[in-house]
């Protein structure tokens, strides 16, 4: 751990991860043993295991009972149903922790923003380096990233020293990024491990599995499924591409589980989660009143069809180990059904939303 990153105050005792003690060469070769059982690359297996230690770490700080785990990663490694790797650390923090409860005006959502920068800066982000020194991660180093607006959601990254060479599309890193704009409800606790712990789960590096609070999969297919309507809503000239067609894959493979049922059967979920888009990560140029079941449409438009193809080709062959991914056509076809099947609802929320200027 770099003396810069250094929290002030007492330090932990040391609570060593007996993984940590294991010779390189014997980590190289049981990553590259875990790579080759689970389907992925051996420098994928190496950051998985880096993923739930910095879940462990960052729910083992004070305030750990304010955040919940959510975001890809948590469909992947919280509840199995992608076969997705992830390499960063969604939170949700509520924002009562910090005094911002109940209906908010939008100065108070800026302040809210704001304040949130500052805890984490001042505060979380001191206690996380802390956390890591206790587990006895030396050589980790944390950063703060810097971002030009202090009302953007922070990130931090930390940098592990890695025993497999770095491809030229990852980087020996977990990024964790807190919001205090997401809801924490629904969610549940949820049993994590690394990849490694379950090819060798007895062998004694093993560590007992992390229980997060993880945000439940009804919740996110939703929030996908809005994010990618508000994406292709946007202005033609600012519809973005790179990296996202991930969204694509993980809502149908979440269609194809009960928790896509249970989503769309929960009305107050729906305007729920439509209403807090709105108020808290609203994209400005959207009328969210399409938002409503029979107006829903997840699908990119035929102009961007090709560029978001070579993305999901891309992530394919960067970031999926399922033995056979489906290809791009069987997404679409499958977005198509379940576009189709939200069409057809019966029910509307009664929100009604002013329209874009």
């Amino acid at each position: 751990m770099d003396t810069d990153n250094n929290a002030k105050g007492n330090k932990k005792i040391k609570i060593m991860n007996p993984w940590i003690t294991v010779p390189d060469e014997t980590k190289r070769r049981a990553y590259i043993e875990t790579a080759e059982r689970i389907g992925l690359s051996a420098f994928a297996a190496e950051k998985d295991w880096w993923v739930v230690q910095t879940l462990s770490v960052v729910f083992g700080i004070d305030v750990s009972a304010h955040l919940v785990f959510k975001g890809g990663t948590s469909l992947s490694k919280g509840w199995k149903i992608i076969d997705r790797f992830s390499e960063d650390v969604d939170l949700a923090l509520d924002r009562a922790f910090l005094g911002f409860d109940g209906e908010l005006s939008k100065n108070e959502r800026g302040k809210l923003r704001k304040e949130t920068g500052l805890y984490v800066d001042n505060v979380f982000y001191p206690e996380l380096i802390d956390e890591f020194a206790s587990k006895g991660y030396d050589n980790v180093r944390l950063e703060l990233v810097k971002e030009k607006q202090s009302d953007l959601d922070r990130k931090i990254s930390i940098y592990y020293p890695n025993v497999i060479d770095a491809p030229g599309y990852l980087q020996p890193a977990v990024q964790i990024e807190i919001s205090c704009r997401s809801l924490r409800e629904p969610f549940s606790m949820r049993s994590i491990r690394s990849h490694l712990d379950e090819v060798f789960p007895d062998a004694g590096f093993i560590q007992p599995p992390a229980i997060i609070p993880t945000v439940n999969p009804e919740r996110t297919f939703l929030e996908k499924i809005f994010l990618l309507h508000e994406e292709f809503h946007r202005p033609a000239e600012k519809r973005r591409v790179n990296r996202l067609s991930r969204h694509l894959y993980d809502v149908v493979k979440l269609s194809k589980t009960s928790f896509a049922e249970k989503a769309l059967a929960d009305r107050a979920l729906y305007e729920t989660i439509v209403y807090h888009r709105y108020h808290f990560t609203r994209v400005g140029e959207v009328n969210y009143n399409l938002h409503q079941p029979q107006t829903i449409n997840p699908i990119p438009p035929v102009e961007l069809m090709e560029a978001w193809k070579a993305d999901y080709n891309g992530m394919i062959e960067q970031m999926i180990y399922e033995e056979n991914p489906p290809a791009f056509g069987e997404i679409i076809s499958d977005l198509e059904e379940l576009t189709k099947k939200i069409n057809s609802l019966e029910w509307r929320f009664d929100l009604e939303f002013p329209q874009p200027k």
